[in-house]
């Protein structure tokens, strides 16, 4: 598992400048979040300006594991060096920066959803995605929430991120991970009831709110949070379906596993865990969040328990 890491940096001339040495980093990958994101502090003995780092590329051996956009950089000077730190995020997450023209979107495949609004030189889509009759975007809605419109409707599940920069809509990409004599630092498990919605409703057309639904999980903790919403014409094929979604993504991350190992094996979402003695054991993996730094690398693997993460 072990390898090098390395980070690379292209700047508007398209030079690159690659790092290994005095690198502090942290970078995730989760099943909400539509892209990867990093953080990484790096020291340069000779002059980098900000404002021309155009593209960042964290390298696993000869693997690139991160590419994307550094949406901050701040530039230390002190005692002849320049200590460097930027924070950034993969392409994919411009998909939550798009939105694609609203109304009705007919005979459309994933392939053809992405990149009717996005296409990106960056961004990779997964291919021979079912074709479904319709999908309906709502004004100022979000591509990556019309990607779920989408994926729900055609494979009833959520649509993740592989690798650097792929939308994926089915598991086709899931491996199994063996930790077969990894020694883990730590272990565990917890429960989130934050967000978690008990009642909701959704109006028709002559004003009332006909559609409604419980969310099962609530009643033990006696939680009470109702929400009201208007048609949301996303989910005319099945209201019912749009209001058990609604439930869904505020039940995320309701009960979780996680542990912690050194080094790092290139997760990717829905990847299985095998052979650890941890409650991951045989589960899908749901949020990758590796650190590098003095001490070396960690690897935080964490699987949901929820209504989404295991589906």
């Amino acid at each position: 598992m072990d390898r090098p890491l390395k980070l690379v940096i292209l700047d508007v001339n398209n030079i690159q400048r690659t790092f290994e040495k005095g690198i502090r980093l942290t970078m995730q990958r989760e099943l909400y979040t539509p892209f990867a994101a990093l953080t990484a502090e790096f020291a340069s003995d000779t002059p980098i300006t900000a404002a021309q780092i155009c593209s960042i590329k964290l390298l696993w051996g000869t693997d690139t594991v991160f590419h994307g956009i550094p949406d901050k950089v701040t530039m230390t000077t002190s005692a002849g060096m320049s200590l460097i730190t930027v924070s950034a995020r993969s392409y994919t997450s411009l998909t939550a920066n798009n939105e694609p023209e609203p109304g009705i979107k007919s005979d459309v495949d994933l392939a053809s959803l992405v990149t009717g609004c996005l296409p990106h030189p960056n961004i990779t889509i997964e291919t021979g995605t079912p074709v479904v009759n319709y999908i309906y975007v709502k004004p100022t809605s979000t591509l990556w929430s019309a990607i779920i419109a989408y994926n729900i409707k055609a494979n009833d599940r959520l649509p993740y991120i592989h690798g650097t920069n792929k939308i994926m809509s089915t598991l086709s990409h899931s491996r199994q991970v063996d930790y077969t004599g990894v020694k883990l630092l730590s272990c565990g498990f917890g429960v989130n009831t934050l967000n978690m919605l008990s009642d909701v409703h959704m109006r028709i057309g002559d004003g009332t709110y006909d559609y409604n639904y419980n969310n099962p999980q609530t009643g033990k903790y006696s939680i009470k949070r109702s929400r009201y919403y208007e048609l949301d014409r996303q989910w005319l094929y099945d209201m019912n379906k749009g209001l058990v979604y609604k439930t869904a993504i505020s039940n995320q991350k309701r009960n979780f596993s996680f542990f912690e190992y050194p080094s790092f094996a290139n997760e990717q979402l829905f990847d299985r865990v095998v052979n650890t003695s941890t409650d991951c054991d045989s589960k899908y993996i749901n949020a990758v969040f590796m650190t590098a730094d003095s001490k070396g690398v960690r690897t935080k693997i964490s699987c949901y328990d929820d209504d989404l993460g295991q589906k």
